[in-house]
């Protein structure tokens, strides 16, 4: 038994550290929901990933996207939203050990204020991608988020 548990102990720690190697990276949670498995719908797998931060909210429950209310405060110290565009996204790796990327994208563009000077005006977009995998892959292991990586320009929801 030990001969099988080492190995799967080094491929999560290196699946762990491969996620938590970029910049805006934040800390690792397990977010678990009985029964859900690398097999089960993709609603249910983007089910987990939501619930693993209240700021996916805003974001499609199912692949695609769609116009959004981003919430403000952070950046600009304001209440309020942004227009943009939410869109969520799911793909199976395979490169270390079989897991889940979903991922989180937003995009907006700040308005630019009366009599200012506004020579960029290009969207903005940041991203989240929430790794999900079963670490011990039994037939009673269950899908967990393992963590997640942001990256792009500051969320405006994420700073208050």
């Amino acid at each position: 038994m030990r001969a099988i548990a080492a190995p799967i102990v080094v491929i999560t720690g290196v699946l762990l550290a491969a996620a938590c190697g970029s910049s805006g990276t934040a800390a690792p949670t397990t977010t678990t929901t009985s029964g859900l498995s690398l097999a089960s719908p993709r609603v249910q797998q983007i089910a987990l990933a939501r619930t693993s931060n209240d700021l996916f909210s805003i974001f499609p429950a199912s692949p695609g996207k769609k116009n959004c209310a981003i919430p403000e405060g952070g950046v600009h110290q304001k209440p309020g939203t942004l227009a943009g565009i939410c869109a969520t996204s799911i793909r199976r790796e395979d490169s270390h050990e079989p897991a889940l990327i979903v991922t989180f994208t937003e995009t907006w563009t700040f308005a630019c204020p009366p009599g200012a000077f506004c020579p960029l005006r290009r969207p903005l977009s940041h991203r989240w991608q929430v790794i999900e995998g079963e670490p011990v892959v039994t037939s009673t292991s269950r899908l967990r988020v393992l963590g997640t990586r942001e990256s792009g320009a500051p969320a405006p929801q994420s700073y208050k």
